[in-house]
């Protein structure tokens, strides 16, 4: 079988920094998951794994050789990494087996394991198989364990169906949550959610209660109806990060009268000479 480039930019990054003892053991507990294939080793060693190399050092971002787009852009552990790299090698190994036994291993996973399965699993071979387990994600109430899979991760872009795409933005927004952060937004948006949006904004306006400017992103491209007089109200709001939203929406939106607003708009002349994204609505 084909080698998976990521598995081996993650074992050449992790065994880089292992010593030579941990290396081996490591090798060993690989042959003992995988030679023959056995669920009850892989669970063993996923959860060794969190224990074996605790508190060795953080891999820095910036660390040589790395060859890994890592969540977020940031560091990782030795023991996340070593997790991922494990999952990886015994999917290369043995999907057939692997996948039903890394589905039950994810059910029973701690916090942690989770958090780390969740962040990396667009890493893995065959990611798609795992879908149900991202989805149930969504539903939890332990925070970190939704912005495992909400924040700085490709997967659900490019594996959840619209529904699920819609109630990860949306717990995101309800949750506070930063919306740059989620991957996908332009390419993943969609009428429903651009209604969804609009009803949320009026029930928090109906409350005196604010809104994320940064909500309205998705929304440009389904403009009409309702929605225009969203975009009005935001285009004439006191609230400069308001106004900019409106003014992007307008722009973007393709509706006529919609971009007229924003031509006619006193944001239209700056914009023209220093243009902005929904990256500096909040400058």
């Amino acid at each position: 079988m084909d080698s998976n480039p990521i598995c081996s930019a993650s074992g050449d990054l992790l065994f880089g920094h292992l010593e030579a003892s941990d290396r081996r053991w490591f090798a060993d507990q690989l042959q003992a998951v995988c030679q023959p294939p056995s669920t009850r080793n892989l669970y063993l060693t996923y959860s060794l794994i969190g224990r074996k190399f605790e508190g060795k050092p953080v891999i820095p971002a910036d660390a040589p050789g790395h060859g890994l787009q890592l969540p977020g852009g940031g560091a990782v552990s030795v023991r996340d990494l070593g997790r991922v790299y494990l999952l990886c090698e015994v999917l290369r190994e043995n999907p057939e087996y692997f996948i039903p036994a890394i589905t039950k291993l994810i059910q029973v996973a701690d916090t942690g394991e989770l958090i780390t399965f969740l962040r990396f699993l667009s890493f893995l071979p065959r990611a798609g198989e795992f879908r149900q387990a991202a989805v149930e994600a969504l539903r939890t109430n332990i925070a970190p364990v939704f912005e495992a899979i909400a924040m700085d991760n490709p997967y659900p872009k490019t594996y959840f169906n619209e529904q699920q795409w819609n109630q990860m933005y949306l717990k995101a927004a309800f949750m506070g949550l930063d919306l740059l952060r989620i991957h996908g937004i332009d390419e993943r948006a969609n009428g429903p959610l651009a209604r969804i949006i609009s009803d949320y904004a009026h029930e928090r306006w109906a409350a005196s209660r604010k809104v994320d400017p940064l909500i309205w992103q998705p929304v440009a491209k389904f403009i009409s109806g309702p929605l225009l007089g969203d975009v009005q109200r935001l285009l004439a709001s006191s609230e400069p990060a308001e106004q900019k939203a409106g003014f992007l929406c307008a722009l973007q939106s393709g509706d006529p009268q919609a971009t007229q607003w924003a031509q006619d708009h006193e944001l239209y002349k700056t914009f023209i000479k220093n243009p902005y994204t929904w990256k500096d609505i909040n400058n």
